[in-house]
């Protein structure tokens, strides 16, 4: 008998460390907002770093109320390469965004005054 409720136990233990795991590898952040996105979206923040080899523009931006983003600094493709020369490291700029879960495609991209 103290066998058998060993074993369940055990099995048991083992089922919740497998729950906890999955858990942990939740690409959503729980800690966000998770309502529908929006098609589009519009941000401000500052160029950190262009790779036109890769086609990405990195950007710290502020918060995006409009899908629930605070504010922080990420890596976006750019929809297309002429976005990439359309301003330079350092600049403030407006960009327009079509997120994608937790990341997006800059779609716009203006100098911010």
């Amino acid at each position: 008998m103290k066998t058998l409720f060993a074993l369940f136990a055990l099995a048991s233990l083992g089922t919740v460390t497998a729950a906890n795991a999955q858990q942990a590898m939740d690409p959503n952040m729980p800690g966000m907002e998770h309502a529908a996105q929006p098609a589009d979206a519009q941000g401000v923040g500052v160029i950190k770093a262009i790779d036109t080899a890769k086609g990405t523009i990195t950007l710290q931006h502020e918060a995006i109320k409009a899908i629930g983003w605070p504010a922080m600094t990420m890596r976006f493709k750019a929809a297309s390469p002429e976005l990439l020369t359309a301003a330079k490291v350092g600049d403030r700029v407006r960009f327009g965004l079509k997120p994608n879960g937790m990341g997006g495609t800059v779609t716009s991209v203006t100098p911010a005054n």
